[in-house]
């Protein structure tokens, strides 16, 4: 359903020059930027030069930013902007969950993750929700719960889960809604795809922050066009 890079495109991608805005890209940066994170990545998600992945393998979805792979049961989608028409992450949904994926640009020797939590727990709070840092599966995450208007007027609550993946000069954000949202499980579809994820940062300046540009994949189907031709 969807096409991929070219495999010597993302090689030359996680090549490059050894420094890159003051960014080592040896060895010895990619492991200084996981050090400080407490969470252990040697199951995933990974880093480009972590996975070589086929480049004719059709279980593996390829949205620029980040290499997704395809499970059973998985549907995975790539909202757009209405007005700019630029993809703005890749959402994968399955057993009544979904998660938002994206990718940023971080430092050489520090994480996000640290920095981001504080600041996200701040406009929960100020939107007036609860939020509570809990360790789990994927190191320190957030659950949170914010207040919702349903369509028919009434008040509700939405849970959701929020993780963050430091990595070699990138940070992968996770948020869980639906059911996961509220529970997490770490032997579920999605937790599983969120593991399989290979993020590519490539070399190319960035300042830190900066959200790495998601790429609608060649051969990706609208789902307005799906609706209409229904």
């Amino acid at each position: 359903m969807f096409g991929r890079r070219k495999k010597d495109q993302a090689d030359a991608e996680i090549e490059g020059a050894d420094v890159v805005d003051g960014a080592d890209t040896s060895d010895e940066g990619a492991a200084s930027a996981d050090e400080g994170t407490g969470f252990d990545r040697s199951s995933g998600p990974w880093d480009a030069s972590e996975r070589d992945v086929p480049e004719d393998d059709p279980t593996y979805v390829d949205a620029g930013a980040m290499i997704v792979r395809g499970r059973a049961g998985l549907d995975l989608q790539i909202p757009t902007d209405p007005q700019t028409g630029v993809a703005t992450s890749v959402v994968a949904l399955a057993e009544e969950s979904a998660v938002e994926l994206r990718a940023f640009a971080a430092p050489r020797h520090s994480g996000l993750w640290d920095d981001i939590r504080p600041e996200i727990i701040a406009e929960v709070k100020r939107v007036g929700g609860t939020v509570e840092e809990v360790e789990s599966s994927f190191g320190l995450e957030l659950r949170v719960e914010v207040p919702v208007q349903a369509p028919d007027g009434r008040q509700g609550v939405q849970a959701s889960r929020i993780i963050g993946v430091d990595g070699p000069r990138w940070l992968l954000r996770a948020t869980f809604m639906g059911k996961l949202g509220a529970s997490a499980d770490p032997d579920s579809v999605l937790e599983q795809a969120v593991r399989d994820v290979v993020v590519v940062r490539g070399d190319a300046p960035m300042p830190p922050r900066e959200q790495i540009p998601i790429v609608v994949p060649a051969g990706a189907v609208r789902a307005d066009a799906e609706t209409k031709e229904a």
